[in-house]
């Protein structure tokens, strides 16, 4: 518990990658509904530089318009803009002064425009996608290649906002393995570490999609299961044990988990109060010898967690349990 309070604790100070989630949501709008909005402006602005006469210069809005559309709806879009932009500002100027330019002239400028608005795309394509690479790496854990409690936190308010919108169970996991201290100090790090990512690969390869796991401490993990109640996750963690099993059967170090399992039925809490919950409940688990799950279905209010339902030994392939009428599983 302490160790999850001090990982939660640190993120409060990483102002950096605050920084990198606010610019990578600045370019979250639909790339349809940018190019269109993007298609728009130009055709106004033309309009604007028309109406203003040749003695009034656009280029500045125009290359902002290409810069905004590259960036939020790529440089697909953004050079489209880039060739509407240089075209409209040549045919008003060729407008007004028609027998005073050649077509030579009117050539050079329209590429010197255009090379110039194709470089803003450049730039800003180039910008987006190390944008988008620091922003995964700010979420992402890199001995395992799942995310790291930032990731998990913001993953599970998305989820819980979505399972409060559309009323489905949301149920979270807190993994801790066993004996991780034991087997760093009689196998080695390097050992340990194998483990992590022995068991995160594991995790990755065997859950769906739409669910979410991460790292949120040295050797504890947490699992985000959307649309999933107590029924179907006792399923998915059996699952997810039987996978561990079989890549770590010949391994010098076999790898158990106690598991902490809370399903919440309607209105989850914040990210942080459900992790607690889990991690809770992890520590019933292990108390009650390790290599196995504690969980609780939970109709989330203020309430302290009180008795735990639900506990049962990993290594028995055919738990038996079942779920009250108040709601709260029971071991059978």
């Amino acid at each position: 518990m302490n160790k999850l309070r001090t990982v939660l604790g640190g993120l409060k100070r990483a102002d950096l990658e605050s920084l990198f989630a606010l610019a990578y949501s600045m370019r979250d709008p639909h790339r349809m509904v940018v190019t269109t909005v993007a298609l728009v402006a130009v055709a106004g602005l033309t309009f604007l530089d028309y109406l203003s006469g040749p003695g009034v210069g656009f280029a500045v809005f125009y290359a902002l318009i290409v810069m905004g559309a590259t960036f939020h709806a790529g440089w697909v879009a953004g050079g489209i803009l880039a060739i509407l932009a240089s075209g409209a500002g040549l045919s008003v100027r060729l407008f007004y002064s028609s027998g005073d330019i050649s077509v030579a002239a009117a050539l050079w400028n329209l590429g010197n425009e255009l090379a110039v608005f194709a470089a803003l795309v450049v730039v800003l394509h180039c910008g987006r996608s190390l944008l988008d690479r620091l922003a995964a790496q700010s979420r992402m854990d890199l001995l395992t290649g799942a995310l790291n409690t930032r990731g998990i936190l913001e993953s599970f308010e998305r989820e819980r906002s979505r399972a409060v919108r559309t009323a489905s169970p949301l149920t979270l996991a807190f993994i801790d393995l066993d004996d991780m201290k034991r087997v760093n100090d009689e196998l080695g790090h390097a050992e340990g570490d194998a483990m992590l990512r022995t068991l995160a690969s594991s995790v990755l390869s065997s859950i769906r999609e739409t669910d979410v796991f991460g790292r949120v401490g040295g050797d504890e993990f947490a699992l985000i299961l959307p649309d999933t109640d107590e029924q179907d996750a006792v399923k998915a963690i059996q699952r997810l044990r039987s996978v561990i099993n079989r890549r770590t059967h010949d391994s010098r170090s076999y790898i158990s988990v106690s598991v902490g399992v809370v399903t919440f039925r309607r209105d989850p809490p914040v990210a942080v109060d459900a992790l607690r919950a889990a991690d809770a409940l992890m520590y019933v688990a292990k108390r009650a010898g390790g290599n196995r799950v504690a969980g609780r279905v939970l109709a989330w209010d203020s309430a302290p967690l009180g008795d735990f339902g639900l506990v049962f030994d990993l290594a028995d392939p055919h738990p038996s349990w079942l779920v009250g009428d108040d709601g709260e599983s029971a071991s059978a």
